[in-house]
């Protein structure tokens, strides 16, 4: 924060702090009994007033990047305080009323505690910020909330049941809002005890252990004179994603210089991801040399603890020493030539399905879809914009692939498949062991967690349990690294992927690959997730693994890499999503509403971006341009969005070298992680509302493995370069960018042919899902609200 900054906001705090403290002192004094509440406003309100316009500003101060506040959320909390300040001004008999006492005083209370603590914060670190009064910040609301709530609707029954000062539309807006404050209340009230519990756990979480393994590099900032270092993941972001514009011509070193620029980067970080995107499609060569430079940039600048605490960079590894060296363990299922089981026939593909995720149904799918039923449900989905038609003729492909398969063999007995992640809620590892694969497990050592809640064992024997089933009587094997002989397998299995990278690549390539006959199909996938900083550094540490794969296995074996790529990130589309998109917005219902509500504030934003021209002198605007949806949420973070950056770049760099790129869109899918989230789970309640389907775990899992197994068996798949359709032609599937590697065979979950943007419509979501819940109710809670507006007219009557 520049200086001047700085000195504006301590005088801003100052004075608004001063404001409040003069209302509450001058309001306590007359407080002596309920009645007495009723004097409160005539001696506070100049105070009030002036402090309580003065929070307008802060709107600005968001817009501006002074503050880490998001924009809408800042209007939404000044404007919800605003309705009721005029509607008292105006109104004189409310301002005698008791209610609007309580109001005054609750305000004050909070604002002193709120800008007490952030004239603190100014000077200090949250952490630093004295005890007493990071307490009163987090917890004063679980008081001062309800008795605020109160006072607002109480002083608005005074105003409504004075109507001879008001219009009947200014009533009915009055009303309208008093009505919102039925799901809001309790929407706002748990949002406040979710942010009270991330800030306790940050303030008390224990010191950062030494660095050790794949480590962001360190960073230098400067306050005034002062400089400091740290390992910032803002900082190392920011300049990674700068690295990978300033490579596209004069464009990218404008878009470059901006990124690098940006001081707001945490909440600004989505302008350039999509300035990324735009000048990377322009053409091939374009895409590849943006790749090239931002995996490079990370590597020559992240650092590597090795097992001896030598700080290398991860473009060294090669020069890390080992802490130990790993061995090979193996399950092999029923059928296999350690098994007693007698194979069984081949299973046709099966779908777990019964409906898309809502919270009203959020248990496990209770039915299955094969065959037919399977096929026909993949034609609803394109008919409903949930699924891209490819991606559904390669799931009906996968179907037919193993209904036609022998009853006495093994469809997979050649395909070995590594899972990085494999514990992965998200991952393939069960439908690939069912049908009969070889898959090589890494995850996180089983040891991990031992005498906790959550054991890292728990996960590995649900692993091998898999391979045990009936289901997997058809030969598949399950193969993990361990190196401790003594401990049982389950706690023995596993490996660190950021502090035991170096162990971890030799295994596959010096120990494990050489077991595999020549010929034989291997696919390496990243299937990995982690909150913040550990997303990078896993997804950086997977791609050395993918990399050195894919080149040890390029002679004798035909190998692909594998990744589920998220729907809310820049992606390029087909033409015919995009003309969806449009389609979906003009047809809306209440388009109108939608309208005003986007012109008033910063939610539901058309999902159209502006077609990328490719080629000004084509005729023909499909060959012409090329489209992108936003998909990017600013929430998720730019960790996240760089994670999954640093996949789509090898993805475009493997299909350059002629490996099969399994890279997919999967859909927004209720895994237990997000939705104890509560905020999203009821944005996913409504989101339905604007073509999206939530698909439930077990769904997904199925639905992307079928579209992985059809990239590895299918010669012809669109992420093969080598397809004999693509060779005949003698040209890539693709008009100019391999970021249009993405645009197929997607399962978007309906986010692509949305009418709005995924980031602008989970508030007015999780508003409809709580009208939803309160639509039997509302009738009830406007007579109870008609009986009390009576009651309240009646006792104000002279």
């Amino acid at each position: 924060m520049g200086g001047v900054s700085k000195a504006y906001l301590v005088v801003y705090n100052v004075c608004c702090l001063c404001l409040w403290g003069l209302a509450l002192v001058e309001g306590v004094t007359t407080v002596a009994d309920w009645a007495s509440l009723s004097e409160v406003w005539g001696r506070s309100s100049k105070y009030v007033i002036v402090g309580q316009l003065l929070m307008i500003l802060e709107v600005f101060h968001a817009v501006l990047g002074m503050v880490r506040s998001p924009v809408f959320t800042t209007w939404l909390q000044v404007q919800s305080r605003l309705w009721i300040l005029f509607a008292t001004m105006a109104c004189a008999s409310a301002q005698s009323q008791p209610f609007c006492g309580l109001m005054v005083l609750s305000w004050s209370l909070v604002e002193i505690v709120r800008y007490s603590f952030y004239l603190c914060a100014l000077f200090l670190v949250a952490a630093k910020v004295p005890y007493a009064l990071f307490w009163a910040r987090y917890s004063a609301f679980f008081v001062l909330y309800p008795t605020g709530i109160a006072g607002e609707l109480g002083t608005a029954l005074s105003v409504v049941a004075s109507s001879k000062d008001f219009s009947s539309s200014v009533l009915f807006v009055i009303k309208c809002i008093m009505a919102l404050y039925i799901p809001g209340g309790p929407f706002m009230y748990l949002n406040m005890v979710g942010n009270r519990r991330s800030a306790f756990k940050k303030r008390f979480a224990p010191p950062p252990k030494p660095p050790r393994g794949c480590t962001f590099p360190v960073t230098t900032s400067s306050k005034g004179s002062k400089e400091s270092t740290t390992r910032s993941t803002t900082v190392t972001n920011k300049r990674a994603i700068a690295a990978a514009l300033e490579v596209l011509g004069d464009d990218g070193l404008v878009a470059a210089a901006k990124c690098a620029k940006d001081s707001n980067y945490r909440f600004g970080y989505v302008e350039h991801f999509r300035s990324l995107v735009r000048l990377a499609a322009k053409s091939d060569d374009a895409c590849l040399r943006s790749s090239e430079a931002g995996i490079k940039w990370l590597r020559d600048n992240f650092e590597y603890v090795d097992a001896e605490g030598t700080v290398l960079k991860l473009k060294d590894l090669d020069s890390a020493k080992v802490g130990r060296v790993l061995k090979t363990g193996k399950v092999v299922g029923g059928g296999g030539k350690n098994s007693s089981k007698t194979p069984t026939k081949t299973k046709g593909y099966v779908v777990p399905y019964d409906g898309g995720w809502h919270p009203s149904t959020p248990k496990a799918p209770t039915e299955t879809l094969e065959g037919e039923a399977l096929k026909k449900q993949c034609d609803d989905w394109v008919a409903k914009g949930v699924v891209e038609r490819d991606a559904a003729d390669a799931l009906k492909w996968t179907v037919d692939y193993f209904s036609a398969s022998s009853s006495s063999s093994n469809p997979l007995s050649n395909v070995y498949v590594v899972l990085i992640g494999a514990g992965s809620a998200m991952g393939p590892c069960a439908k690939l062991l069912e049908h009969g694969a070889n898959v090589v497990a890494l995850d996180i050592p089983g040891i991990w967690g031992k005498g906790g809640k959550r054991p890292a064992s728990t996960m590995w024997k649900r692993l091998f349990d898999m391979v045990a089933e009936e289901e997997s009587a058809l030969g598949s094997t399950l193969v993990y690294p361990y190196s401790d002989d003594t401990l049982p397998r389950e706690e023995a299995a596993g490996a660190d992927l950021t502090t035991e990278t170096k162990e971890l690549a030799d295994w596959l390539t010096q120990t494990w690959l050489p077991t595999v006959p020549k010929g034989s199909k291997i696919c390496v996938g990243n299937y990995t997730y982690l909150d913040g900083d550990l997303h990078v550094k896993l997804s950086l540490c997977a791609d050395i693994l993918i990399e050195r794969l894919l080149d040890a296995a390029s002679t004798h074996y035909k190998a692909a890499c594998a990744f589920l790529c998220t729907p809310t990130d820049a992606h390029l589309v087909p033409r015919g999503a995009f003309q969806a998109a449009m389609t979906n917005l003009s047809n809306r219902k209440y388009r109108f509403l939608e309208t005003l509500l986007r012109q008033a504030t910063s939610k539901l934003k058309p999902n159209i971006c502006a077609p990328i021209l490719i080629d000004p002198n084509e005729p023909d605007p499909e060959k012409a341009h090329l489209y992108m949806v936003d998909g990017l949420s600013v929430a998720q973070g730019p960790n996240y969005a760089l994670a999954k950056r640093l996949q789509h770049w090898r993805a475009c760099l493997a299909y350059a070298k002629g490996f099969t790129a399994s890279s997919t869109v999967a859909p927004s899918t209720a895994t237990i992680s997000v939705i104890h989230n509560k905020t999203f789970a009821w944005a996913y309640g409504g989101m339905p509302e604007f073509n999206f389907e939530i698909f439930k775990q077990d769904t997904t899992n199925a639905v992307m493995a079928a579209l992985l197994l059809h990239d590895i068996l299918n010669p012809d798949s669109p992420k093969n370069p080598t397809a004999a359709s693509i060779m005949k032609d003698k040209k890539k599937p693709f008009l100019v960018s391999s970021l249009e590697l993405f645009s197929s065979q997607a399962v978007h979950g309906g986010l692509w042919r949305s009418p709005y943007t995924v980031d602008s419509i989970g508030e007015v979501s999780a508003l409809i899902y709580f009208l939803g819940i309160a639509k039997p109710f509302l009738a009830p809670a406007f007579i109870a609200l008609a009986a009390a507006l009576v009651a309240a007219l009646v006792y104000t009557m002279p």
